[in-house]
């Protein structure tokens, strides 16, 4: 128990959830990157049919990857880490069982493995100063069975809600693009700069189509927003680094100094208000990343000529995030209550 208190609520959340944002990125990938490319290889060649299912089958591996990675950041030894997977895979609904047969149908709900762990790992706190050798026997029983299947009840609940948030998301980004896609835009490129996982988030709630759309160009935004300021203060070498997604690595200062969210929060607003005109998609698994995953997904929802799509996602994607990110840059920097050019500087000899 006092090991557990060692953790502020701030802390331990925020471990967890690390922990989780890593599994999704990791198993997500392979499929969001490579799979759109080898779609049509794999109907007529059985090895490419291989490389596809392959590519594809990470999805399935989220609640287990999620439950080691998010004890992983608590120390914990292997058997604390198999226990919580256990616990994790059960209520996760990525699993279900029907008449004699068990089918795997694909990440589950994200909100409920997450707060399977939470117990979970809550659990081997408060019980490995009692069981000392007889974990290996009563670690897997309490988190496989008796979490596992608080998890199991719980799922058709939180999932329930959380797919009522994203299809009211949905439904409003339908009926009101305008508005919708530009708050989306500007929520999702500003919590990319925060400690919270877009990936995650997009998936849980189930964000997707136009809205998935806009989330993407937000996460997208953020990274040319922060590749532009970093660029005068940091050099090229960062600049590059931000463009393509290591926004992360300024974390210390976003939280140092909030203000750096404002030009950001301008930027996702202005390229998700342009995206409402354009109607980019995106599917959940993909809504949270920006570019390159982003475009990638989003061309396998467009029709007509391929080279027009590609000049489209180009100018979302990239010249025109570019283009307002200059212009808010420029215009933002006239206001140094606002807006500080030291603020921007990346320590990376940490």
């Amino acid at each position: 128990m006092n090991e557990l208190k060692q953790y502020k609520f701030g802390e331990f959340w925020n471990l967890l959830l690390s922990g989780v944002a890593m599994a999704i990125v990791v198993a997500v990938t392979p499929g969001a990157i490579i799979a759109p490319f080898i779609g049509g290889l794999a109907k007529s060649s059985d090895f490419w049919a291989a490389v596809n299912t392959a590519t594809n089958m990470g999805t399935y591996i989220v609640p287990v990857a999620a439950a080691i990675l998010a004890a992983n950041q608590f120390g914990f030894n292997m058997i604390e880490k198999a226990s919580v997977s256990l616990a994790a895979l059960a209520g996760s609904g990525a699993v279900d069982y029907s008449k004699g047969t068990w089918t795997l149908v694909g990440m589950g709900d994200l909100i409920n493995t997450i707060l399977v762990i939470a117990v979970a790992i809550v659990v081997i706190f408060l019980v490995r100063n009692y069981v000392g050798s007889f974990s290996i026997i009563w670690e897997p029983i309490l988190c496989g069975s008796v979490v596992g299947a608080l998890g199991m009840w719980s799922y058709r609940y939180v999932h329930m809600i959380s797919m009522a948030v994203g299809n009211v998301l949905n439904s409003f980004t339908d009926l009101q693009p305008i508005l919708l896609c530009t708050l989306i835009a500007m929520s999702f490129a500003v919590i990319i700069a925060t400690p919270l996982s877009t990936v995650g988030l997009a998936y849980a709630i189930g964000i997707n189509g136009i809205a998935g759309g806009a989330a993407s160009v937000g996460v997208t935004s953020c990274f040319m927003m922060v590749a532009v300021a970093t660029y005068k203060m940091n050099g090229k070498g960062v600049s590059f680094a931000m463009f393509w997604g290591s926004v992360k690595m300024m974390l210390a200062n976003f939280v140092k100094h909030p203000r750096m969210l404002i030009p950001i929060a301008m930027v996702g607003a202005l390229t998700g208000f342009t995206d409402s005109f354009l109607n980019i998609k995106n599917s959940a698994a993909c809504a949270g990343f920006g570019q390159p995953v982003g475009p990638i997904n989003s061309f396998t929802y467009m029709h007509g000529s391929v080279m027009s799509n590609i000049i489209i996602l180009a100018l979302i994607y990239f010249i025109i995030p570019i283009i307002f990110s200059l212009l808010v840059y420029f215009v933002i920097k006239r206001f140094p209550s606002l807006y500080n050019e030291q603020d921007w500087i990346v320590d990376i000899s940490k």
